[in-house]
């Protein structure tokens, strides 16, 4: 009867901490904590449409009035897909492709709307499928961003560890269009600071929006 008990307690713990363990290390770096405000991991929820999404809590201590307290949902390339705040007054979020019931926030004011996704090219989502080859060849991260107002990918790689306190050492930066030919390459860093080519300038750079985040190797 004993040795029973012990063995409820001890499925109930891996229970407990299963959903933890099993997160990515992309999800497991949102956790943070400063003086004021605290954003951990919750739970996993699972959506229709065989969606998966992760829930965090951001609290924050009484005497702080403009810190974020509520709740924020990622997808599992680590980008915001909602959130639902109530710092002064209730403020929240939803990108496109979900909808406030999907998360059980009929009814909650001020919502915002996120612009409506761009289609990824079918080239990229040929590489995306094989996750083995991106990450033998070094790729930490696939971004669709906008440059020019034009569409284009970039392949975000590992830093080479003999590279990492290079100050003069310049990073190359390649970003593909639609077809996955190069479009661009930014260099930045070095004496050059930052150059571009093919019509393109350092503001291009500068003021490039990630549009999101659409395969992490973490």
């Amino acid at each position: 009867m004993k040795n029973l008990f012990i063995l409820k307690i001890l499925l109930l713990w891996f229970s407990s901490i299963s959903p933890a363990q099993n997160l990515s290390k992309c999800i497991q770096k949102l956790n943070s904590k400063t003086d004021l405000t605290t954003k951990s991991f919750e739970r996993v929820l699972q959506l229709s449409g065989n969606r998966t999404v992760y829930e965090f809590a951001i609290t924050s201590k009484r005497e702080c009035i403009h810190c974020e307290r509520g709740i924020v949902y990622y997808d599992a390339n680590c980008n915001t897909v909602a959130y639902f705040m109530n710092t002064r007054g209730p403020s929240g979020f939803v990108a496109d492709g979900y909808t406030v019931a999907d998360f059980g926030k009929s009814g909650f004011h001020n919502i915002r709307y996120g612009e409506k996704q761009e289609p990824i090219a079918a080239c990229i989502t040929k590489i995306i499928t094989n996750s083995d080859s991106l990450k033998k060849a070094g790729v930490k991260k696939i971004v669709q961003v906008r440059i020019k107002e034009k569409i284009l990918y970039g392949f975000e790689h590992q830093v080479d560890p003999k590279l990492v306190n290079c100050k003069d050492c310049a990073k190359a930066f390649v970003y593909y269009n639609g077809a996955c030919t190069p479009e661009v390459t930014f260099r930045l860093g070095g004496i050059a600071g930052i150059k571009a080519e093919k019509g393109y300038t350092m503001s291009n750079y500068a003021n490039r929006r990630i549009l999101k985040i659409l395969w992490n190797a973490n």
